[in-house]
């Protein structure tokens, strides 16, 4: 089957983008420890999400039963349930922010995902949203991802995103400064300090696409993904030229993948 291949246009749907940034003043972790990281992750990461709101309206259909890995700190969650798609999320310490998930009505199981089956039937769920959480995996995927299999609906859609091994950041640290973008024991840190482990390692396409295969998903797109990065103006500029040139070494991709 051939896999389409789409590149980001870094133009979000407007409405996706504002729904973000409202939800995002109305959450709040209840842990006062991790709110610098919360609002870091928020300004940070509303481009990414908001186009991850665009995504699944595209390869979701309105009403449709999502189950959400890795959901803190809720932002999609709760977006994604006031647009009428019937979400649960999963997360390893929900209890971070407890006085939010009770605010917004969230449906959210506590689970580690990783050692723990999941507690749904087979065939439950029309789709399932993997966003940023491959990468995080340390203990065994196979285990995690048969998982997501099991109880996806015949046909159900996986969508996957993780950072891009193969990307032109990649490229340079492991050339020009000997290392991966991922400082492991910072990674490893994250536990204790945020309470969830941070990146073990980053993935290819294909690597993605074969661990995919063997699971029981057929990839059916691939969203290359991220802009250019740089303090320069026109750094980023001429590096987002090369980008919608070369889009096979932007940052970030997404995986679309149909249950078999």
């Amino acid at each position: 089957m051939k896999i389409k291949t789409i590149s980001e246009n870094w133009q979000v749907t407007q409405s996706s983008y504002d729904a973000l940034k409202a939800i995002s003043q109305q959450i709040h972790p209840k842990d006062p420890e991790i709110v610098d990281w919360y609002k870091k992750y928020a300004n940070s990461q509303r481009k990414r999400l908001s186009y991850d709101i665009d995504y699944t309206e595209k390869f979701c259909e309105q009403g449709d039963k999502i189950l959400e890995f890795g959901s803190a700190p809720f932002l999609l969650t709760t977006v994604l349930k006031n647009k009428g798609y019937e979400v649960t999320g999963l997360d390893l310490k929900p209890g971070r922010f407890a006085g939010s998930i009770h605010k917004h009505k969230l449906d959210v199981k506590r689970i580690d995902f990783e050692t723990q089956a999941l507690p749904f039937e087979n065939n439950t769920f029309d789709a399932a949203i993997f966003n940023e959480v491959f990468e995080h995996l340390r203990i065994n995927p196979i285990f995690t991802l048969r998982q997501v299999h099991r109880v996806l609906k015949p046909g159900g859609k996986i969508m996957l995103s993780t950072p891009n091994l193969m990307s032109w950041k990649g490229w340079y640290n492991f050339v020009f400064k000997n290392k991966l973008p991922c400082n492991l024991f910072n990674e490893y840190r994250k536990l204790e300090l945020i309470g969830h482990m941070g990146h073990i390692r980053l993935y290819s396409t294909n690597e993605v696409i074969t661990f995919l295969s063997h699971i029981g998903f057929d990839t059916e797109v691939i969203i290359y993904r991220g802009e250019w990065q740089s303090d320069s103006e026109s750094k980023r500029t001429w590096g987002n030229r090369f980008l919608k040139l070369f889009p096979k070494y932007r940052t970030f991709f997404s995986v679309v993948a149909k249950k078999r």
